[in-house]
């Protein structure tokens, strides 16, 4: 009991040693599966009770899950809880489906089952309504970008499997070291004896765990070095420059009580000497408009009136040679309302009857478009990945009948209900250049298959918006600032970062962060980012391993289901 109790806790707290922010201990990912597989282990060989092993490795998930995400805490309470205990349920489930297929098919191969089980729900984690994939095991190496250049073919699913292959060989080798020799046993009684006949296997076994554990190190040099070489200078279309602006206004104590106009003006002095004639962005985060504004009447907001002005005043001043086109364009975060028909996801205009809006956490680019005399534009991308409890409904369409509108309320925010998100990406084209963005909204980051349809309809740079405070100053904010570097890797994309507060920051094609604001920071960063063209595989392909481990899995299913079937039959 004690024994088995320890492992759990000591596979809990290595999986969290190695989490980002941390950055020492990362190799820790390889060993932190090894006592959880010791555990099933026994319960494969019938040592262990179905509730015992259930009770451990929920334990050492659960260990897990608390450490890294505990400052969801700080934002709800309960969605901390059922994040964590949900999340610590689901890691269980795959280690017990994994041990009850390997107990009845002992035949199949560990490292295409285990991998096959993991990869599948990674892949089902990224795409359903209870999506919480920020502790998908292929985030780790977040805090190594250096070591995964070849999440450019894979994706973060890549990294995954790499985890889970070298943890099954770590096990099997320090099994086959500790393994207690029975009467019939061919080897010789005492482990000294044991380890000097099979030298030569256990010799072999650690080299091919040392080629497995460099081969993708080596690899991930090469590829950046391939791509400095031959890519990077033939695929940099243009540069554009960006003012990627952190407000650093609490969300507690100020985001919704300063009165807009005030928080608007702050914003627009601290630019007003850093804009230049080559500032082609100026990037606010994630709800900067808090207001809610109608789309149908965008121009008619005061807030929205004050940044065209401050457009109108600028290019009245610079625009001095009929033939250049002023590029200023704003990226901000907004709360927006759309006018919409009866839904489950709509919700009744106020005292007039039969009409309908929906609520959206929108991106906007304001721009003036000089060829066509001034003409002031407003592109708008609704966020469809959505928050489960703070942003939406888990599985709204069925249970809003029983929860009606309810959401988790985070923080002082004003809470409007459930969010709506749009069926589809767009990106933010350049209205005097032949150039265009991806306006990747806070928790969307996280989501790399998501990430890259906007590259493939042509963005040649992602600005990624957030509110990062509120999980005040903990891990949470540098985990997600972390995971952006990522997506980075995965389309060979600058990123460009405006947080509320948190990490502001500007992120190379490589992961590498170039400059950055850190927490309760107000400032702006002015840098010039490289426009690059390039077409990465997992650009094109998106999560295939997800796809390929489910197809995998199915058929392990379908293979165990027909015979425990004929089992029981006999």
């Amino acid at each position: 009991m004690l024994k088995n109790f320890s492992l759990s806790i000591i596979s809990g707290i290595l999986l969290f040693l190695c989490w980002p922010p941390k950055e020492s201990f990362t190799i820790l990912i390889f060993f932190s599966l090894v006592p959880v597989l010791f555990i099933s282990q026994q319960f494969t060989f019938k040592n262990l009770s179905f509730l015992k092993f259930f009770g451990f490795t929920y334990l050492s998930f659960f260990t897990f899950n608390f450490l890294t995400t505990y400052w969801i805490n700080f934002a709800h309470f309960g969605g901390a809880v059922f994040a964590i205990l949900c999340n610590s349920l689901f890691m269980t489930l795959l280690i017990l489906i994994y041990s009850v297929i390997k107990r009845k098919l002992q035949s199949i191969s560990d490292y295409v089952l285990l991998p096959s089980i993991w990869i599948s729900f990674e892949y089902l984690h990224l795409n359903w309504d209870l999506s919480w994939p920020w502790l998908n095991l292929g985030n780790v190496f977040s805090a190594k970008v250096d070591w995964i250049q070849w999440y450019t073919f894979t994706g973060t699913l890549g990294g995954t499997f790499w985890i889970l292959i070298l943890n099954l060989m770590i096990f099997n080798f320090f099994n086959f070291l500790s393994q207690k020799i029975s009467q019939d046993s061919p080897f010789p009684s005492s482990k000294r004896n044991l380890i000097t006949e099979n030298k030569f296997h256990l010799f072999k076994f650690f080299s091919l765990i040392l080629v497995i554990f460099y081969a993708p190190l080596i690899i991930s040099k090469k590829i950046e070095k391939d791509f400095l070489v031959n890519n990077f200078e033939s695929t940099v279309n243009k540069k554009i420059n960006v003012l990627v602006v952190q407000p650093n206004i609490d969300p507690y104590e100020e985001k919704f009580t300063t009165p807009q106009f005030n928080q608007t003006s702050k914003i627009l002095d601290e630019i007003n000497d850093k804009i230049k004639e080559d500032t082609d962005y100026v990037i606010l985060p994630e709800t900067f408009l808090a207001n809610p504004i109608w789309q149908h009447n965008f121009k008619n907001n005061l807030d929205v009136k004050s940044f065209f002005k401050f457009l109108n005043e600028k290019k009245q001043l610079n625009y001095k040679d009929s033939t250049y086109n002023f590029p200023h364009h704003f990226i901000i975060g907004s709360t927006t309302l759309k006018l919409s028909s009866a839904s489950y996801s709509s919700k009744p205009v106020k005292n007039n009857p039969g009409n309908y809006y929906k609520v959206h956490n929108s991106a906007l680019q304001l721009s003036v478009e000089h060829k066509k005399n001034n003409f002031e534009l407003i592109n708008i991308y609704n966020k469809s990945k959505l928050v489960p409890g703070a942003e939406q409904l888990p599985f709204h369409k069925y249970l809003h009948k029983f929860f009606g509108d309810k959401i988790l309320q985070i923080g002082s925010s004003t809470s409007l209900g459930n969010f709506s998100k749009q069926d589809s990406v767009n990106i933010f084209e350049n209205s005097n250049r032949p150039l265009s963005v991806a306006p990747i909204i806070c928790y969307e980051s996280i989501y790399g298959d998501y990430v890259r349809k906007f590259i493939n309809l042509g963005a040649g740079v992602i600005f990624i918006i957030t509110n990062d405070g509120w999980w005040k100053n903990t891990s949470g904010y540098k985990q997600h600032h972390s995971y952006a570097k990522l997506r980075a890797i995965e389309n060979r994309r600058y990123v460009a970062r405006s947080a509320n507060t948190g990490i502001s920051s500007v992120i190379d094609c490589f992961g590498n962060v170039v400059n950055y604001l850190d927490w309760d920071m107000f400032g702006v960063i002015d840098s010039n980012l490289p426009i690059l063209d390039y077409e990465t595989f997992y650009t094109k392909h998106g999560d295939f391993l997800g796809r390929i481990a489910s197809f995998f899995f199915a058929v392990t299913l379908l293979n165990f289901l027909i015979n425990n079937k004929l089992r029981n039959s006999t």
